[in-house]
């Protein structure tokens, strides 16, 4: 009897062990049914350090992989959350007070703290020779921050900054690993695979072909709903949306109004998105010869019918800004500002009045880098032909060749995204002195692209540091006379588009902004 009671115990403890084994064995097959996400895109950014780069391809991926210490809700009226930060309090006018959010691990497993928020917004990024010059625009107002304890922080603007929070809940105030910035090999290794907190981590970036994320299952918060994104270039939105139906892609960007009915009526697929906080933009080398009138510029702006091209190719999806501003700000929106009307022969006589004659204005553009970007410029081409400009598109393969300073930068594409939705955000930002275009050019040391009257930047000074709501209101109103009509620096064309093509077995919420959130927080499945 205890022979047998001894046998079953033996048994019982073999069948125990064996089952912890497997339990063992199939926790990662488990973490492994998470799906492999596809997303198939027209182009993607050479670098994933969050201060290198100023453009939609590089946000839309970064908001997966980095993470701010203050968050904005896109679902709740973009109001401000804790992201890295639990709290924060001001001091005084300069000054934020932020508890770190313990328990954070970088993505090469090393804690997150407050030496890390210090390095962040240190001089060895913000003054880096590959980092600096777009990071100054948006934090150069910010102070080295002071390291109160292991997870306290306080940061200080040079100046009264009422934006201070919001500058450190958008774009490029994206923490990163002190320890793995400094031991890198060198920054083009760095910039390719930077150590983040995000749910998500680069594993590898081949910029041509794609970028592929991973989840970080150490991740401080809910868990990535996907095993992998892959970022994948496919250049002809034919392609894209023929995966996209087939289920090669998930998520499909950058598609055309004119496909929107065609993905819609598949089954399977959806079409999703529209305007964002952003304004599509023909901006002016003012430096350049031919475009140094006024009356020139002012009488491109005026042959230009806006709505015409939101009706045609974007099929009324979209709508014409009054100026270069977006009601997205709210109290600081001038709604009685007019914007530059759609007026042919107004536009003939300042021709004749600027001195033009007949020499040709480069348009320099990417292919499709935007939604029709090609077929909005030859609408363009054609438009200003009739009030008799010869304008001719220049198509270039990267922005290094769009911005070189030669002499047939004439006038090139931009888009101006709101990061805070203010005029701060964007026609400060865009125009004011920090703007690179306003400096000496990165890309050959000439002369900046863009030159302003004094008046306008004293003005940007009041909208940047007065918190009296008429005051601001007072100054942008002047600076947009100035920038719309007596020193055009741009013409703005109309609200920037992101329709994107998705599965209907995906549950995804799209922003109004370029990131795409990937996150738990945003995407699971039927």
């Amino acid at each position: 009897m205890k022979s047998k009671s001894k046998k079953q115990l033996i048994f019982l403890g073999v069948l125990v062990a064996f089952m912890l084994w497997g339990a063992v064995l199939l926790t990662p097959v488990l973490a492994d049914s998470r799906p492999d996400f596809v997303v198939a895109v027209q182009k993607n950014p050479v670098t994933m350090e969050p201060m290198d780069n100023n453009s939609n391809v590089h946000m839309r991926i970064l908001w997966n992989v980095g993470e701010t210490l203050i968050r904005v809700d896109y679902k709740h009226n973009q109001k401000l959350i804790p992201g890295l930060a639990t709290e924060w309090k001001r001091l005084d006018g300069s000054t934020l007070e932020l508890k770190l959010r313990k328990g954070v691990k970088f993505h090469n497993g090393e804690e997150f703290t407050a030496e890390d928020v210090a390095f962040s917004f240190g001089p060895q990024r913000l003054f880096h020779e590959k980092i600096g010059l777009f990071a100054k625009m948006y934090l150069g107002n910010i102070e080295v921050p002071e390291v109160v304890d292991r997870y306290t922080v306080r940061i200080r603007s040079k100046t009264p900054d009422f934006l201070l929070e919001k500058r450190l809940a958008n774009y490029m105030s994206e923490i990163v690993s002190k320890k793995a910035f400094l031991a890198a090999k060198d920054y083009a290794t760095w910039s390719r695979n930077p150590v983040l907190t995000g749910p998500y981590k680069v594993v590898e970036l081949k910029t041509a072909v794609f970028i592929k994320l991973a989840a970080f299952d150490d991740y401080w918060g809910k868990k990535a709903p996907a095993k992998t994104i892959t970022f994948k270039v496919v250049p002809e939105v034919a392609g894209r949306v023929a995966g996209l139906k087939t289920g090669e892609y998930q998520i499909i960007t950058e598609l055309p109004p004119d496909q929107l009915k065609s993905v819609d009526e598949n089954k399977g697929t959806s079409a999703v998105g529209g305007p964002i906080g952003n304004v599509r933009s023909v901006n002016f080398d003012t430096t350049n010869p031919i475009l140094k009138s006024p009356e020139l510029r002012r009488a491109m702006a005026m042959a230009i019918d806006r709505q015409l091209i939101v009706d045609s190719l974007y099929h009324g999806r979209t709508s014409v800004p009054n100026g270069f501003q977006m009601k997205l700000f709210g109290d600081m929106w001038i709604e009685d500002h007019p914007g530059v009307p759609y007026n042919q022969d107004k536009a003939r006589e300042l021709i004749k009045k600027s001195g033009y004659k007949g020499e040709t204005i480069y348009y320099r553009l990417l292919s499709n880098y935007y939604t029709l970007q090609v077929a909005t410029a030859q609408i363009l081409v054609e438009m200003w032909k009739a009030v008799g400009l010869n304008v001719k598109i220049d198509m270039k393969e990267n922005w290094n060749q769009i911005l070189k300073n030669d002499d047939t930068r004439h006038i090139v594409d931009l888009s101006n995204t709101a990061f805070y939705l203010d005029p701060v955000g964007m026609t400060w930002r865009r125009l004011g002195p920090t703007f690179w275009g306003r400096k000496e050019n990165k890309y050959d040391g000439k002369e900046p692209m863009l030159v302003l009257p004094e008046e306008f930047d004293k003005l940007g000074k009041i909208l940047e540091t007065s918190t009296d709501l008429q005051t601001r209101r007072k100054a942008v109103r002047r600076m947009l006379e100035i920038a719309d009509f007596e020193e055009p620096a741009l013409i703005s064309l109309h609200a920037m588009t992101m329709f994107y093509g998705k599965r209907d077995e995906v549950n995804w919420t799209v922003y109004p902004a370029e990131y795409m959130d990937l996150t738990a927080a945003n995407l699971s499945f039927k």
